[in-house]
């Protein structure tokens, strides 16, 4: 017997929808290692979470890291450059991309900003919870 069919739409209920945010997401990350080593791919895979957590799976030196996008691996890194050359993107160390102070800056901002919305939402937040 068979498994119905999902209708794709977002779920409402914040717990079921974590609940299945995070089986998928384990299920992707499988997916994405079995590809890897089933067929000698180089596979890279981010995963960013409604709560701001970075999940992120890069073969050949496998890491599974719950950070901010600031810290990625070498394998991760060589993944994206191959990608940028494959589409013709510009190189993180080219003239035409920002610098590596640029995005840590705009990371500390964004961070802050998360913050400060987090605190004037608490109280609903809560009243959501009870």
């Amino acid at each position: 017997m068979g498994r119905g069919k999902v209708q794709l739409k977002r779920i409402e209920n914040r717990t079921s929808r974590q609940v299945t945010f995070s089986k998928r997401r384990a299920g992707l990350l499988k997916k994405a290692y079995e590809l890897s080593v089933l067929c000698d791919a180089e596979v890279g895979l981010i995963i960013l979470s409604p709560t701001g957590k970075t999940y992120q799976y890069s073969s050949h030196e496998v890491i599974f890291t719950i950070s901010f996008l600031c810290s990625t691996s070498n394998s991760m890194e060589r993944i994206i450059t191959r990608y940028r050359n494959t589409v013709g993107m510009p190189h993180l160390n080219s003239d035409h991309a920002r610098t590596l102070e640029y995005w840590r800056t705009e990371v500390d901002n964004l961070r802050k900003m998360v913050e400060t919305l987090e605190a004037r939402h608490k109280p609903t937040l809560i009243k959501d919870i009870v």
